[in-house]
């Protein structure tokens, strides 16, 4: 196994599990922040730095998968499930970075948990009630991309 896909492997295992668990945490930690469960503000808030944080490290996966992919060219270029694969993280991410951070930044700002500085006057009036089922619903299909991504790697 080359040093390479020894990273690329290793790298996803310890970003992507992150990213993946706290997309997933934050919509009921949220709501339950915003009913008043102290504890649940902490939890929200950790969440959200580790979606934003980890999802903009965690770009090494697809690099290194890109890299893997055109230095050992002859090897995959007709192996056309890593294309796939890299096409589904490519979307991935882009709902990530696109899409749940910035909606989770959002719900955050709704509920008073920002730093001085981060908060957007409008986001005081946000329907937390309606974000948490947008950001359920997206990081249900960021997740299911990575399962799908993970599945297509090993067939």
């Amino acid at each position: 196994m080359s040093i390479l896909l020894t990273l690329h492997v290793v790298t996803a295992i310890l970003l992507m599990g992150a990213v993946m668990y706290a997309t997933s945490a934050f919509p009921n930690a949220a709501v339950r922040a915003a009913n008043g469960d102290a504890g649940s503000e902490g939890i929200a808030r950790a969440t959200h730095r580790v979606s934003e944080l980890y999802g903009y490290i965690s770009l090494l996966v697809p690099l290194l998968g890109v890299t893997i992919l055109f230095t050992h060219w002859s090897t995959y270029s007709d192996q056309y499930q890593f294309h796939a694969a890299i096409l589904l993280a490519a979307v991935a991410w882009i709902l990530l970075l696109g899409v749940i951070v910035p909606k989770q930044k959002k719900m955050v700002g709704a509920l008073g948990l920002l730093a001085p500085g981060e908060e957007e006057p409008e986001d005081r009036g946000a329907d937390t009630t309606k974000l948490k089922k947008q950001l359920s619903m997206f990081s249900g299909i960021f997740n299911l991309l990575w399962v799908i991504t993970l599945v297509l790697m090993f067939v």
